[in-house]
């Protein structure tokens, strides 16, 4: 952990938040960002290669801080998600590439795919963790 700190990762008590305080928030923020400040730059491969390794090094420094703020319980409930999300969207990529192979070819659609199979997986991910979470 290089900048992230588990504290700002730390669950609230109210649901529809985004389970960290300001600081977890506006690091979330800057490191999304990232991906908005590549697009709008000029197509350089030194330039995509630079913001896509800051996004990669931001992402997961967000990420192990946020397991570290984790209790028992929670990285069970997060494995048990994980395992169900990847489960789905190996489903769904299965499932809606034989859909989208039979119409216009795979290629045509991939970036159709990969939202279906995002939109999927959150949907599965949401729904395991809220499952979870009220059963305890």
């Amino acid at each position: 952990m290089v900048i992230a700190k588990p504290e700002w990762f730390k669950k609230k008590n109210d649901f529809y938040s985004f389970e960290m305080t300001w600081q977890g928030t506006l690091y979330l923020i800057a490191t999304v960002s990232l991906i908005f400040i590549g697009m709008m730059l000029p197509q350089n491969i030194i330039i995509s290669i630079a913001i896509t390794g800051l996004f990669l090094f931001l992402f997961f420094d967000m990420l192990y801080a946020y397991l570290q703020a984790m209790d028992e319980r929670e990285k069970s409930h997060y494995s048990v998600a994980m395992r169900n999300t990847a489960w789905g969207m190996i489903i769904t990529i299965i499932i809606f590439s034989i859909i989208l192979s039979s119409f216009n070819g795979i290629e045509d659609n991939l970036g159709i795919l990969i939202i279906v199979t995002a939109f999927v997986g959150a949907i599965i991910n949401f729904s395991t963790r809220y499952k979870l979470e009220k059963e305890s």
